[in-house]
């Protein structure tokens, strides 16, 4: 039995992945510790595992982000925001998420933290004295931001190139960016922690969260990833993590229809960005109504708002939500703004995507669909009915799409994400083990 410290960022797409880990862990007999937000309290210690809310000073909802940081609505740009929130939300939360990692340490004898890429409470101790701590391994829950000479910068959503003019022009990008976009940040986070008696970042500080700690995990196949020849050693693919199974599944009175001979085309906006259907699930019900050769199914994550109860086509079915494992097997098609979950659970099963979204990272995201063949990146995370229509019929009418998607799927069958980072963390522990022999 082994003791693993599992230490998530307080926000649902970064926290869950990590508390599937943490199942899978204590199914397996381990002893594990989950140290978030206390408003996942509850769903951490479903899992079996112990529980420990973060300090006081970061142990706050999500959902009160604009409250708590009001001055962030009003600066002028969404890279302005992104740069606030990145020097705010997680910089900051370094001190604070280091003090509760020790804490717990104190009584809790970790052989592995295992955070997600964004917890960067992790950054003192790993630019500390390897003999001082625990291994440390980080989950890649989204597209891979690492730098590389065959990639363009993180976030232009430019396609890779290894061509010497393409490394060029990644060299010279990586670099200006890197200064121009978030210089301020970078010396942001390098003050806090030389302020705190750490050395500064060796690194860029997105790519210090892939290359500092000992394993780096990444929740996909490599056949969705930018190739890199630069990869480091450290930096593994261990494939998608599903959601598990439904073990109880009233299905709704049409069911059946799934399987009339009409495409089935899912769209959902995920679990987040969904307060306004309008972006993408009107557009696309707008798009394909009346077609009777397709059914959709919209999922909206939450309670379906009237407006949209109240004009749905009758070629379509609107719900809250429904499980993917149940579903996507008989979807033919998903419109979606580009989770990575979302997106990496449809390509699993071969479901070609239209994707639809601007936030966060999701446009690094719809461009690896883009670059992979198995969908259409329509650039936008408001596009017009015409715009969704165009992609939907051409990703149903053209057999490269399916192609691309089946190749995906066979890639993602060879890989079972849970397993593979229980193996990773025993493997690292017989490491740990050996190392500490010989010091």
């Amino acid at each position: 039995m082994a003791r693993y410290l599992i230490a998530a960022t307080a926000l649902p797409g970064h926290v869950l992945p990590m508390l599937a880990i943490a199942q899978h862990l204590v199914n397996q007999g381990h002893e594990v510790r989950v140290h978030t937000a206390s408003q996942f309290g509850a769903q951490a210690e479903a899992t079996g595992a112990g529980f420990t809310a973060f300090e006081p000073v970061i142990d706050f909802d999500y959902r009160d982000l604009d409250k708590r940081f009001p001055e962030r609505q009003r600066l002028p740009s969404a890279h302005a925001q992104l740069c606030f929130g990145l020097k705010h939300f997680f910089a900051d939360a370094m001190a604070p998420q280091l003090a509760g990692l020790r804490a717990i340490l104190r009584d809790f004898d970790a052989d592995a933290i295992v955070v997600d890429t964004m917890f960067c409470g992790t950054f003192p101790l790993l630019l500390g004295h390897r003999e001082d701590r625990p291994a440390i391994v980080s989950i890649g829950i989204s597209a891979l931001p690492l730098s590389s000479c065959d990639t363009a910068f993180f976030g232009t959503a430019l396609p890779p190139s290894s061509t010497p003019e393409g490394r060029q022009r990644n060299k010279a990008m990586n670099a200006n960016l890197k200064q121009a976009m978030f210089g301020d940040v970078q010396r942001y986070f390098d003050a806090l922690l030389t302020r705190s008696g750490s050395p500064a970042l060796p690194d860029f500080f997105i790519d210090a969260m892939v290359k500092l700690p000992d394993l780096y995990l990444q929740l996909t196949a490599e056949s969705f990833e930018y190739p890199r020849s630069d990869l480091p050693a450290s930096v593994r693919f261990v494939g998608p993590l599903l959601a598990p199974a439904s073990r109880e599944f009233a299905p709704p009175d049409w069911w059946h229809e799934l399987d009339d001979g009409r495409s089935v085309v899912l769209v959902t906006q995920g679990t987040l960005a969904n307060q306004n259907p309008a972006q993408l699930i009107g557009p696309t019900l707008q798009a394909l109504a009346g077609d009777r050769n397709i059914l959709v199914i919209a999922t909206t994550g939450g309670p379906v708002p009237p407006a949209l109860s109240a004009n749905v086509p009758a070629n379509a079915r609107v719900l809250p939500f429904l499980p993917y494992d149940r579903l996507l097997p008989k979807v033919h098609a998903m419109v979606t703004n580009g989770g990575y979950g979302s997106v990496n659970h449809a390509l699993s099963l071969g479901v070609p995507l239209v994707v639809a979204g601007t936030s966060e990272e999701k446009p690094e995201i719809a461009a690896r669909v883009a670059w992979s063949g198995a969908g259409i990146n329509l650039g936008s995370s408001q596009p017009g009915a015409r715009q969704i229509g165009d992609a939907v019929r051409k990703v149903l009418g053209e057999s490269t799409y399916r192609r691309r998607a089946a190749a995906l799927c066979e890639d993602f069958a060879r890989h079972r994400a849970l397993p593979g980072i229980a193996e990773a963390l025993a493997s690292l522990r017989e490491t740990s083990s050996a190392y500490a022999e010989m010091a």
